[in-house]
Order: C-alpha cells, then sequence, then structure tokens
C-alpha cells in the first residue's frame, strides 16, 4: 500500500508543513510514503486524481481544511482502490466534528492514521461535484460565496470576514426564488411565490465553522437529510440562528417554518443559475439535482 500526504501550508493560522513533515518521517510502516505540498487551489485535487489513477491500493489524506478534503474527495471519486483520510489542520474542519466518538485530535495522530481502520461512506453528487459533508442553496451559499469580498478589505481576519458577510447578507440575501422537488415530487413549501431563506442537504452534520444544521444526519445510512426554511424577517431570523447553530431546530414547534426530511435527491429550479454550496466550495448550477451515492467513499478512521 502507498500512503499520500497532500499537505494544504495555507490551511489553519499557521503553517504545519514542517511539524507535519516530521511526524511523516518518523512513521513506522515499510509502506511507500509520500509528501505533496500544494501551491495553489484545486491543485490537491489533480494530485489526487493522478495517484489514484495508477491503479495501486492507496491511502490518501487531506491535510488542511474542509475545502482541501473536498478537492482530494473529487480527485478520488469513482477510485475503488483509494481510501481517504483526513489530518484536519484547517480553521474550521466541520466534517470530522459528525465523526463520534472520535476527536479531532484522534486525526492529528498520523502513526494512529496509517495503522487506522477503513470505514465506508455514502457521499453526495450534483452536477459532478461531489460533497460528504453539507450542500447548501440560498443564505449561507450566498455568506460562504460573498466572505472573499470582505477578505479583501485591510485589516480584515477570515472570521470577521464571516461574520461581516452574514451580516450583509441578512439585509440582502434572505429571500431566494426557487422551486424544490424531493423524490421527484413538488416540495409544496417552496415555489417562486414561497420565497427559501436556506434549503441543505446533509450528509455530515456541520457545517459553517460549527453550526450542526443537520443534527441527525448518518454518514452511512443512504439518505440525505433536507432541512429547509422559509424567508424570515430579520427579528424571526436572530431568533432562531442560535438553536440551529446548536442544533435545536429539527421537530422544534417554536420553529414551524423549518421543514426536515429524509430523502434520496433533492432538485433545485429557477430562472437563473444558482449558487450551491458544496463543502465550502462555491459553484453556480442551472437547475442542480442533488443524490446520495450510497457506500461510495471508503474512509480511513484512527486506530484507537
Amino acid at each position: 500500500m502507498r500512503h499520500i500526504f497532500i499537505i494544504n501550508p495555507t490551511a489553519g493560522k499557521t503553517s504545519a508543513v514542517d511539524s507535519l513533515r516530521m511526524q511523516i518521517h518518523s512513521l513506522k510502516t515499510e509502506d511507500a510514503v509520500e509528501i505533496f505540498v500544494t501551491r495553489r487551489a484545486g491543485e490537491a485535487k489533480h494530485i489526487a486524481e493522478r495517484e489514484a489513477s495508477v491503479g495501486d491500493k492507496i491511502r490518501i489524506y487531506a491535510c488542511g481544511g474542509d475545502g482541501t478534503a473536498n478537492e482530494v474527495l473529487e480527485g478520488i471519486a469513482g477510485h475503488n482502490n483509494c481510501a481517504m483520510g483526513i489530518i484536519p489542520i484547517g480553521s474550521g474542519n466541520d466534517f470530522v466534528k459528525a465523526l463520534e466518538p472520535y476527536a479531532k485530535e484522534d486525526f492529528l495522530c498520523l502513526q494512529n492514521m496509517i495503522d487506522g481502520v477503513e470505514k465506508t461512506i455514502d457521499i453526495m453528487e450534483c452536477g459532478g461535484r461531489y460533497s460528504m459533508n453539507v450542500f447548501s442553496v440560498g443564505f449561507d451559499a450566498a455568506v460562504a460565496k460573498n466572505v472573499d469580498k470582505f477578505k479583501r478589505l485591510p485589516f480584515v481576519s477570515g472570521s470577521f470576514a464571516y461574520k461581516l458577510s452574514i451580516v450583509y447578507c441578512l439585509f440582502t440575501k434572505r429571500k431566494h426564488k426557487v422551486k424544490i422537488t424531493i423524490d421527484g415530487k413538488p416540495f409544496e413549501k417552496a415555489d417562486y411565490k414561497k420565497t427559501t431563506l436556506l434549503a441543505i442537504g446533509g450528509n455530515g452534520q456541520f457545517y459553517g465553522g460549527g453550526f450542526k444544521a443537520a443534527p441527525k444526519a448518518q454518514l452511512s445510512d443512504g439518505y440525505i437529510d433536507f432541512v429547509h426554511s422559509n424567508t424570515l424577517s430579520v427579528l424571526k431570523f436572530a431568533l432562531m440562528v442560535g438553536k440551529y447553530k446548536k442544533g435545536e431546530h429539527i421537530n422544534n414547534p417554536k420553529l414551524p417554518f423549518i421543514t426536515f426530511k429524509r430523502c434520496k435527491s433533492i432538485g433545485f429550479q429557477a430562472e437563473a443559475p444558482i449558487d450551491i454550496n458544496v463543502d465550502g466550495e462555491i459553484y453556480s448550477m442551472m437547475n442542480p439535482v442533488l443524490k446520495i451515492s450510497e457506500g461510495a467513499l471508503k474512509l480511513v478512521l484512527p486506530k484507537k
């Protein structure tokens, strides 16, 4: 077996390249081990795809945040010879929060990772893009898209840029005209007359820096957890967001505007291309359809 470590040097607040190299060089294994450090966005996908295409049995470890993990997933999708591990050195790392009883620190011990076990999980697919965590349309996709705008301002950090984007979108991006179908049937709470605040498809539970948007989601149950909210007033949004972050919004009688369903597919239709958030990456698609791919990814879990 080969072990491939793909490191994003810009993940997290400080570079972890040197410390990771030290850990990798001290690994106790007779397997081949290789290190790649990315230099630009999208390179992790190309490296993962190239190495997975060789055809031998390999594990590829995404060393970075959720964006790096998504790039590696995109690269290895469809390659049955490949398993994926996550080394969470980014600032968010929402996906690993769903991997209880494991904690983030368990994934940072590289020896335990290469000695770890493989678990088969589901992933989601939409227009040739893949997600193992959370897909979203509406308000939060707009927030993620506008973060880069605020990051370009002087003295604005990543976390502050995210907060600025939330405030900006709260007053400008709460109404989204989109029709939604669930497993091919019209979803009555979303049409062009009833605007949508947000709609998510969850395979994992957390996104957006710790929001437990899909608290009941399971990685291997063969279903997408669909969560939807119609457009709310600013006051109602403020009252809802705390419970949304804690995962207390599902089947909550105080939040009747939130709908929860389990399904195999979610379709979106609008008069213009729709911005979609795929594990933190933003794409624009015309009438996207999100589908579940059961057991499509082998995920490496650390040895306990």
